[in-house]
C-alpha cells in the first residue's frame, strides 16, 4: 500500500481545487440517508468495480473532501464506510487495519447519534469476522449490538433493514438456533415491505418453511412457502415462486406424495436452470432421481443423478454437502444391477461425504465452543486488571481518611473477592461443559463408527443374495470391512473416551485374553451382532460363534449369565 500514498497526496489536492470532480457528489450532499440509498448503492457499486486501489481511494478521499467542505457530518462518516468496505472486499487479510477502522468509525457514528452508519458499520464488521475471520464467536457479538441498534430505528429511517435482520438471522440458523431464527425471520414479515428489498422478504418466508420442515410440521412448512407464491412481495417473483414449489415438492417427497412432488420439483429445476442456479437445481434433480429410485425406475433414476452430479461439479462452489445424498443414489442403481465393484466405491464416497460433512459441523461447533471461552477469559482478565487498579487507588487514600476508607476497602475486597470467585466458577464451569462437548462428540463419532459396520455389513449381504460371476469384487469389498491395526487404534481412542478405561479393567480382571478376544469383547460392548462382527474382524460367522463360546469357558461365565452381561458390568 505504500506505493499508493505518493499518488494519493497528488490526486486529493487535486480534486479539492477542482470544482467539475466534485459535482458527482453533489446529489449525496445533505440528504438522509432513506434519500440517497439507491444513490449510494450505485457508488459502493462502482468503487467495489476498482480493483486499482490508488484510484479507489483516490475517489473515496474525493468524497469525504467533498464532504467536509460542505459540513456534511454523515457523508464524511459515509466515505469512511465505503473504504472500510472496500478493504473487506480486496484486501481481507489485513484484519487489525479493518476491525480498528469499523470500531473507530462505530464510535464516531454513537457519538454523532448516527444509528444508520453505526448500525451498517456492525454489519460490515459481523460479516467480516463471520465469512473472512471465521470467528464466529466475535461476529455473533457483533450481530447482537447490532441487533440493538436495530430495535430502535425503523426501516422508514433504514431502507435496508430487511436486509439486516435477514442476515443475522441466516447466521442463527446456520448453527441450528431455530427459535432465535424463527423469531428474526417473523421480525422481518412486519415490516413494512420495501421494492428495494423483496428478496429479504421471500427469504424469509421460505427459510421459516425451511425450519419448519427440519423441525418435522410440514403443514406449517407448506404454509409458509405458498405464501411465497401468492405474491406477498414483489421483485423477481418468477425465481421465488419456483424455490417455493420445490420447497412444496420436497415436502411432498418426504410425504411419499410423489405424483405431486415431481411437477412442483421440475418447475424448480426449470427456473433455476433459466437463472444459471445450478446448485439450487441439481437438489431438486436429487429429489426427483430419488422418487424414481423407490419405483424402481433405475435408468431414470441414474439419468437425473448423473445430471445433478453435472451441475454440482461444473458449477457449484459449495457442492460437497450434496455427496451425501446423491452418492447413495448411485450405490442403490448399481446394487440393484449387480455391479458390486461400483455398488462398493459409490457406498464408501457416499460414508466419506457424510463423515466429512459431520465432522466439519463438528469442528464449527468446537471452534465456537472455544471461541467463546477465548473471549470469557479475555473479559475475565481485563475485569480483573480494572479491579486491581481500582484496588490501588483505594489504598492509596488510605492516608486521607483512614476510617472511612477501612471500612470502604474492607467491602470492595470482600467484592472482589467475590466477584472474582464468581469468574473463576464461571471459567471452570466452561470447561466442564467443554469436556461434555468432547465426551459428546466422541460418542456420536463411536456410534457412527458403529453404524458404519452394520451398514457396510447389510450391503455385502445385500450384494452376496444378488451374487454375479464377479466374486472377485465382492471379495474386495468385504476386505473393505476388516478392522486394521489403525482402525483399531482409532477406535480404541474413542472407545476410551465414552467408556473411560473399560479396557485397562477389562486386562487387569482377565490378564490372560488375547488381543483378538480384547477386540471381540469391545465390538460385544457396542451391540454389534455376529454378522457385523464376522465383517469386522475377517473372520466367519462360525468363527465368531466359537471365539465367542472360547471366551465364556475362559473367563469362567455362569451358566445363568450372558457373555453380554458379563462385558456391561465390567
Amino acid at each position: 500500500m505504500k506505493l499508493f500514498r505518493p499518488l494519493l497526496f497528488l490526486l486529493v489536492p487535486m480534486a479539492l481545487n477542482a470544482v467539475p470532480a466534485f459535482a458527482q457528489w453533489d446529489h449525496l450532499l445533505h440528504r438522509t440517508y432513506p434519500q440517497r440509498f439507491r444513490s449510494l448503492d450505485t457508488v459502493y457499486i462502482n468503487t467495489l468495480n476498482m480493483r486499482d486501489t490508488a484510484s479507489a481511494f483516490a475517489s473515496v478521499a474525493a468524497m469525504r473532501a467533498f464532504a467536509v467542505q460542505n459540513h456534511d457530518s454523515d457523508l464524511e462518516l459515509e466515505a469512511d464506510l465505503l473504504k472500510a468496505y472496500y478493504l473487506t472486499y480486496w484486501y481481507k487479510g489485513q484484519t487489525e487495519r479493518i476491525t480498528a477502522m469499523l470500531q473507530d468509525l462505530s464510535a464516531r457514528a454513537a457519538a454523532q447519534n448516527n444509528v444508520q452508519i453505526n448500525t451498517r458499520a456492525h454489519k460490515v464488521l459481523g460479516d467480516y469476522y463471520w465469512a473472512d475471520v471465521k470467528n464466529y464467536e466475535l461476529a455473533f457479538e457483533t450481530f447482537i449490538k447490532q441487533e440493538a441498534l436495530l430495535n430502535t430505528v425503523s426501516s422508514e429511517e433504514l431502507p435496508d433493514k430487511t436486509y439486516h435482520l435477514t442476515n443475522i438471522a441466516h447466521a442463527y440458523h446456520n448453527f441450528s438456533d431455530y427459535k432465535k431464527a424463527l423469531s428474526m425471520f417473523r421480525q422481518v414479515l412486519t415490516l413494512k415491505i420495501n421494492p428495494d428489498m423483496h428478496a429479504g422478504h421471500n427469504s424469509a418466508l421460505y427459510t421459516i418453511g425451511v425450519i419448519f420442515r427440519q423441525q418435522g410440521n410440514l403443514d406449517s412448512s407448506d404454509h409458509y412457502f405458498r405464501r411465497v407464491i401468492r405474491r406477498e412481495s414483489e421483485g423477481n417473483y418468477k425465481f421465488w415462486a419456483a424455490i417455493a414449489k420445490g420447497g412444496l415438492g420436497e415436502n411432498a417427497y418426504i410425504q411419499g406424495n410423489y405424483a405431486t412432488a415431481l411437477p412442483l420439483l421440475q418447475a424448480n429445476i426449470d427456473e433455476a436452470v433459466a437463472q444459471k442456479d445450478f446448485g439450487l437445481a441439481a437438489e431438486s434433480l436429487i429429489i426427483q432421481a430419488n422418487i424414481y429410485l423407490k419405483n424402481n425406475a433405475f435408468d431414470k433414476a441414474e439419468q437425473l443423478a448423473i445430471l445433478a452430479r453435472r451441475y454440482l461439479s461444473d458449477t457449484y462452489p459449495d457442492r460437497y454437502r450434496h455427496f451425501q445424498d446423491l452418492y447413495p443414489i448411485f450405490v442403490k442403481v448399481h446394487a440393484a444391477r449387480g455391479e458390486a465393484r461400483l455398488a462398493g466405491a459409490y457406498l464408501d464416497s457416499a460414508l466419506f461425504a457424510r463423515d466429512s460433512l459431520t465432522t466439519k459441523y463438528n469442528a464449527k461447533l468446537m471452534m465456537r465452543a472455544h471461541q467463546k471461552i477465548d473471549l470469557q477469559e479475555h473479559r475475565s482478565e481485563m475485569e480483573k486488571a480494572d479491579s486491581e487498579k481500582k484496588l490501588k487507588t483505594t489504598e492509596r487514600n488510605l492516608s486521607l481518611l483512614l476510617v472511612l476508607i477501612v471500612a470502604a476497602g474492607s467491602v470492595y475486597v470482600y467484592t472482589t473477592q467475590r466477584k472474582r470467585h464468581r469468574q473463576e466458577q464461571h471459567l471452570k464451569e466452561l470447561k466442564i461443559k467443554q469436556k461434555e462437548q468432547e465426551l459428546e462428540n466422541a460418542a456420536l463419532q463411536l456410534n457412527e463408527f458403529a453404524r458404519n459396520i452394520s451398514e457396510k455389513s447389510r450391503q455385502i449381504e445385500m450384494l452376496e443374495n444378488k451374487q454375479g460371476p464377479d466374486a472377485e469384487a465382492l471379495t474386495k469389498l468385504r476386505e473393505s470391512t476388516i478392522l486394521t491395526q489403525e482402525d483399531w487404534d482409532y477406535f480404541k481412542k474413542l472407545f476410551g473416551k465414552v467408556h473411560g478405561d473399560y479396557l485397562h479393567r477389562l486386562r487387569e480382571k482377565f490378564p490372560e485374553l488375547t488381543q483378538g478376544e480384547m477386540r471381540f469383547i469391545a465390538l460385544a460392548k457396542l451391540g454389534l451382532g455376529y454378522q457385523e462382527m464376522s465383517a469386522t474382524l475377517g473372520i466367519s460367522s462360525h468363527a465368531v460363534r466359537t471365539t465367542k463360546y472360547r471366551l465364556l469357558k475362559k473367563i469362567d461365565v455362569p451358566d445363568d449369565r450372558s457373555l453380554e452381561e458379563v462385558v456391561m458390568h465390567i
